[in-house]
């Protein structure tokens, strides 16, 4: 026997201790150190509210389209306050304990709600002094109130000071309370008082308004002209896109909010717009996704940052951003320069496949089987996006050298006849151009751009017709001499010596009248 198997032979099983601690700085990975972006913690309390109405509707609390969450800057500048308040079923009393202060406990079910962990509704101390949660279930005659001392709870996450359990520490720094309320009421209510430091970015109506747009699920703008064509590829796929209503409520301003997708985009290059002339869908109901882009003539990278790549969405709230697709796309390729053409389009992948699991951060998807294949399947719409976009491009060039045709023709044209050679020259490289743009794809360049520049082609071919000189008649044959024609008269009846002497005498007349 070896020493190294007697030391294992000999080895005793250690007795566990009856509780296992987790310390105060566990707090701190909850809120400051699990999300890059502040506004993040604003998103876990819209998706808190979405399951919320979702259960409402669910139980016939709200009709579907009834659902409402709004967003308010209140309170004044050096302590203001954000709040975010829904109508969904709220929580009833008896729950209020173990729903709100149970860390990582969660009843929703991964079918129906985008929340599951339990941990979200932490995310906003790093940014106030009071988090306060305020909730009534419908027939409750009482609203619960949940407080939390921020300051106090970041005290206990500082360096240097002394470890304590997460549950003393949240027992020490909460208070919780009910006050009467009307039975009819239902909501839930957070009330991030007293911002601070980054947390007084929430207060900047653009910023949070924009943040709102790119993020929460919410429907597309009346102006935005394929909305329905989106929701038309929902429903050809058998799901739909869930929307709540969601208004920006700062001071007297109500601004309702919307997904920023428009028609058109600014894009790096000076004076140019991305302008989507129809959109294209794709989807795998058996690996549980549907998706559209927008096709346009692809100028260049769009500069808004809410809206370039495309962008993934579970339950229509945003994961991520357009960095997951971007990396996706940067796997066509050992050099993965195909990563920045993935900001020249924008659009939508929607993932109904309840296998696949946003992370904890909501900045991408957990590993797993059902994730890879989708990964795999998007990988070929990436690289379709930049076969577009490089097609648009060589287009791009050939249309612009269309249109500079056209307009040197039409200039030529400006005459009152043209000659056979040069008619010539003109209706061939006409004929040119017309030949390119009758092949150019519709997914590569607009439609409507393409058929006018042959309408204005056809035209200018029209005109060309009406000036093209018409081949010169050949010279008439000269004349014969007046009386070399009556000699051969005379002759022909008179016989070759009478008319000879008679056309003799005859001349001989004209001369002397003529002398």
């Amino acid at each position: 026997m070896t020493e190294h198997n007697a030391s294992i032979e000999s080895s005793e099983e250690l007795r566990l201790p009856d509780r296992i601690t987790v310390g105060s700085y566990f707090l701190e990975t909850l809120t400051t150190g699990m999300y890059e972006d502040p506004f993040h913690c604003i998103r876990e309390y819209v998706q808190n509210s979405f399951d919320a109405i979702t259960d409402g509707i669910a139980t016939g609390v709200l009709r579907s389209g009834e659902g409402r969450v709004t967003v308010a800057i209140s309170g004044p500048s050096n302590r203001p306050t954000l709040s975010i308040r829904d109508n969904g079923t709220g929580i009833p009393v008896g729950e209020v304990v173990e729903r709100l202060l149970f860390l990582g406990v969660s009843r929703k079910q991964p079918l129906l709600h985008a929340g599951f962990r339990g941990i979200g509704r932490l995310a906003g101390i790093a940014y106030c002094s009071v988090l306060k949660f305020t909730t009534k279930l419908a027939g409750e005659k009482s609203a619960s109130i949940v407080e939390f001392d921020c300051g106090k709870l970041r005290g206990f996450m500082k360096p240097g000071a002394e470890p304590k359990d997460v549950s003393d520490v949240v027992r020490s720094s909460v208070l919780v309370k009910s006050i009467s309320d009307r039975p009819g009421d239902h909501y839930t209510e957070v009330e991030m008082s007293g911002l601070f430091g980054q947390g007084l970015e929430f207060t900047q109506p653009e910023r949070l308004g924009a943040y709102l747009s790119e993020y929460c699920p919410v429907d597309y703008a009346d102006s935005f002209e394929f909305g329905d064509r989106v929701r038309a590829v929902a429903s050809g796929f058998g799901a739909s896109i869930p929307a709540i209503e969601v208004e920006l409520k700062n001071r007297r301003d109500r601004i309702p909010i919307r997904k920023a997708y428009r028609n058109n985009y600014p894009t790096s290059v000076p004076n140019s717009k991305s302008t989507l002339y129809d959109i294209v869908s794709f989807s795998s109901k058996e690996h549980g996704w549907f998706c559209w882009f927008g096709l346009s003539n692809f100028p260049g990278e769009i500069t808004d940052e809410t809206i370039a790549g495309v962008r993934f969405r579970m339950k229509n709230i945003q994961i991520g951003d357009e960095a997951i697709i971007e990396e996706i796309a940067s796997r066509l390729t050992i050099s993965g320069t195909e990563r920045r053409l993935q900001r020249w389009a924008v659009g939508e992948i929607f993932i109904t496949n309840t296998e696949v699991i946003p992370n904890a951060r909501r900045d991408g998807f957990e590993d797993n089987a059902a994730w890879r294949n989708i990964q795999a399947d998007i990988q070929e719409i990436a690289d379709r996006i930049i076969k577009l976009i490089r097609e648009a491009s060589k287009n791009r060039s050939k249309i612009k050298k269309a249109i500079g045709a056209i307009e040197a023709t039409r200039s030529r044209l400006n005459v009152a006849k043209l000659s056979k050679k040069v008619a010539g020259e003109v209706d061939k490289d006409l004929r040119k151009q017309l030949n390119f743009l009758q092949k150019v794809s519709p997914s590569s360049a607009s439609p409507k751009q393409v058929s006018q520049l042959i309408a204005q082609i056809k035209e200018l071919m029209e005109q060309l017709d009406r000036l093209r000189i018409e081949e010169e008649p050949p010279p008439p044959p000269p004349r014969k001499p007046m009386l070399d024609i009556v000699q051969e008269v005379l002759v022909e009846h008179l016989g070759p010596k009478r008319g000879l002497h008679l056309m003799s005498i005859i001349r001989e007349r004209i001369s002397e009248e003529t002398a």
